[in-house]
């Protein structure tokens, strides 16, 4: 039951859960830099920090009305965090294990490491593996506690330590998580696939490329890290007998181009811009390979006359998915293929590029520093599979954190 809150507690409530939604798309969004998260971190710790200051009794009326209101579970889960209430972080991420993960990858080290000790013991399946998903989203090695993971009798936790594995760069483990393949469950099945490549094994491969030919809900990714492992011609070969097998599977191909980088794409990618549901989505492959930011050089253009998609107004109008292309600049079909030709010399088919540069002399760190956020994510995968043994860099940590990260690697390398 909701309880009645003060009017600056309700309001205060509403911009905590208004500033999660919005970091929550951010994390994914094509149109969004670091400089941005920063920003709206700022924000949101800043209102995190005015409800830690009203205490235990506004910690608690966040868990009870985030029942009632989903978008307050990451707040009444950080919350908990910082207060030390495991058993309210308990209870909640039983229900809403992303959000709990998400607060405890966002809280301060000390107590964020108390309470994942605590749900690390848990007799809750969900909530081991909550603690070992947060383990590797704050890029924290649990040394052996990871071991006994790989070997948990519930399967949630299995497949997060598969994934932490890969996201750690624990090569010493790879030969387990290889083995974790053999695994029914189709997610613990994709997550060790996903960590033995990014771990450089080439025995995950062949899951990978099942997993991808497949309907399902990893499929995309699936394929995006096996053509990222693959050599060029090899992917290139591949993608082909997909477009052939699956031509259904448009939007997977299109994104599969600007994943393998090769210019040869671009024609393709150009052409597919004639058509407007797929517009969008050519042109942010196109920017992959090129580096072209298309508003900053005027190469975008305007909704196309008529075109509709995700919700409207008309309630006779069953559709009420969100147009998953909406953050996407729309290509101007006319100018690009001016820019092309005149431009298609510096990219060389056979090539794989990544924003502009070949993939063997790309700015890793500059992408990380400055892209879109998802080519940020991208380039942030890229530069893994070019380092095993290293930690994948977070992306979507706390926005701050990852500045002084870069910084110090920028250091390093100089």
């Amino acid at each position: 039951m909701t309880t009645t809150l003060e009017p600056v507690t309700e309001t205060l409530l509403d911009n905590v859960a208004s500033l999660w939604v919005q970091r929550r798309a951010m994390v994914a969004a094509p149109h969004v830099r670091l400089a941005d998260l920063v920003r709206l971190d700022e924000r949101l710790e800043a209102s995190l920090e005015a409800g830690l200051a009203r205490g235990l009794p506004f910690a608690r009326r966040v868990a009870q009305d985030q029942v009632d209101q989903p978008e307050l579970a990451f707040a009444a889960c950080w919350l908990a965090v910082v207060h030390g209430r495991p058993s309210y972080l308990g209870s909640i991420a039983a229900d809403d294990p992303a959000s709990a993960i998400a607060a405890l990858a966002f809280a301060h080290p000390d107590p964020a490491r108390r309470a994942i000790g605590a749900l690390h013991v848990s007799g809750e399946a969900v909530l081991r593996a909550v603690a070992i998903a947060a383990l590797g989203a704050r890029r924290a090695d649990p040394g052996e506690a990871l071991d006994r993971a790989l070997a948990d009798p519930a399967v949630p936790v299995r497949a997060s330590a598969s994934r932490v594995a890969g996201q750690l760069g624990r090569v010493d483990l790879r030969p387990r998580v290889i083995a974790a393949m053999a695994e029914d469950d189709p997610e613990c099945r994709f997550q060790a696939a996903w960590a033995a490549a990014r771990l450089g094994a080439s025995e995950p491969l062949g899951v990978l490329a099942t997993i991808a030919r497949a309907e399902g809900p990893r499929a995309d990714a699936a394929l995006a890290m096996l053509l990222r492992r693959l050599p060029l011609a090899e992917a290139n070969a591949w993608l082909a007998e997909f477009a052939r097998r699956l031509p259904a599977r448009r939007r997977s191909l299109i994104r599969a181009a600007g994943v393998v980088g090769d210019p040869r794409y671009i024609p393709w990618l150009l052409d597919r811009m004639q058509a407007p549901e797929e517009a969008r989505l050519a042109g942010e492959a196109l920017c992959l390979i090129t580096g072209l930011d298309l508003a900053y050089l005027d190469l975008d253009g305007d909704r196309p006359e008529g075109f509709q998609s995700g919700p409207n107004d008309d309630p006779e109008d069953e559709n009420v998915a969100l147009d998953e292309d909406g953050d996407l600049p729309w290509p101007d079909a006319r100018k690009l293929p001016d820019w092309w030709g005149r431009h298609q010399g510096h990219f060389p088919a056979g090539t794989a590029f990544f924003l502009g540069r070949p993939k063997e002399h790309a700015d890793w760190l500059g992408a990380l520093s400055d892209a879109f956020q998802r080519q940020r994510l991208a380039a942030a995968i890229e530069l893994a599979l070019r380092r095993p043994s290293a930690a994948l860099f977070e992306a979507r940590a706390r926005g701050r954190a990852q500045r002084q990260q870069l910084a110090g690697a920028a250091g390093r390398k100089g």
